[in-house]
């Protein structure tokens, strides 16, 4: 098992079920070594993951997960060792903020149209910095109209319902250039679960490399070792390094643990070697 990095990871400050202390704590037991927390559009739980790691001897990598868009679609890029103050990273998740609050509103309105409780959800999301349709899901359980997350998803959220709302996120190129701009490296996340035919994803990725990203994650959380395989050849003809990431949200869920991922491929270049002394062997250990 690849028990010693995780770069993709998600606290309260976005729609994580831990504080970023308590996630540290947690990937300490389950055997990471290296990990980044890549809250969506947020840099707010930076400062304490970092402080949490140094307590708990962990090596920490400045993260965050900016929302793009691509020919109409939503995609997710990874920025790794980003520098939380660069203006140029400000000016992204000030913008991201700002569309996600408008399609928060939006949402509300739509699934009250539909039925749903939805100015009581969108009340219970006071307070929240980056609101997305997960803290939305957990309000309608809450409020008692689906009996857990993923039945909200299925009967109000997810793909075709009232509650999918989309948003005009910036785009790829920009995306990427955001995170190179803030001294950080772009990795495209889990490249496997969009809907997308098998020459879509090739020309994305091929895009994403063009306008500088570096890496793709090749290994992620639930992935099937035919995934993972098809996500190396991928890397592999862009000429990007590899990345591994769990996308955990809530431990509770074991597809997404720390410390389960497959082993990343050996064809494949570690983005991580970017920040260790070590080459891959001595996290994968």
């Amino acid at each position: 098992m690849n028990a010693g990095v995780d770069l993709h990871l998600h606290s309260n400050c976005s729609d994580g079920v831990l504080a970023p202390a308590a996630l540290v704590e947690m990937l300490a037991s389950s055997g990471i070594g290296l990990f980044a927390l890549t809250d969506h559009d947020s840099v707010a739980g930076l400062a304490a993951a970092a402080a949490a790691a140094l307590h708990h001897g962990l090596a920490c990598v400045s993260g965050i997960e900016l929302s793009a868009r691509w020919r109409g679609r939503t995609v997710h890029v990874v920025g790794l060792g980003v520098d939380a103050a660069a203006p140029a990273l400000g000016r992204g998740v000030t913008a991201r903020r700002n569309l996600r609050c408008a399609r928060a509103l939006a949402i509300a309105a739509r699934l009250e149209q539909a039925g749903a409780p939805g100015e009581a959800a969108l009340a219970a999301l006071a307070g929240v910095e980056v609101p997305t349709r997960t803290h939305f899901a957990r309000a309608l359980v809450a409020l008692g109209a689906a009996p857990d997350v993923a039945a909200a998803f299925e009967r109000w959220l997810g793909r075709g319902r009232a509650g999918d709302v989309g948003a005009d996120w910036p785009g790829l190129g920009e995306t990427v250039a955001t995170i190179t701009a803030s001294g950080g490296v772009a990795v495209l996340a889990h490249p496997l679960r969009y809907r997308l035919s098998a020459g879509q994803r090739r020309a994305l990725v091929a895009e994403f490399r063009g306008e500088g990203g570096a890496a793709l994650e090749v290994v992620t959380g639930g992935a099937a070792p035919h995934q993972v395989d098809t996500a190396l050849g991928l890397a592999l003809r862009a000429g990007l390094e590899g990345s591994v990431g769990s996308d955990c949200h809530d431990p509770a869920l074991p597809w997404h643990r720390p410390g389960r991922l497959a082993k990343l491929p050996e064809a494949v270049v570690p983005v991580w070697d970017r920040w260790v002394a070590e080459p891959r062997r001595a996290l994968e250990a």
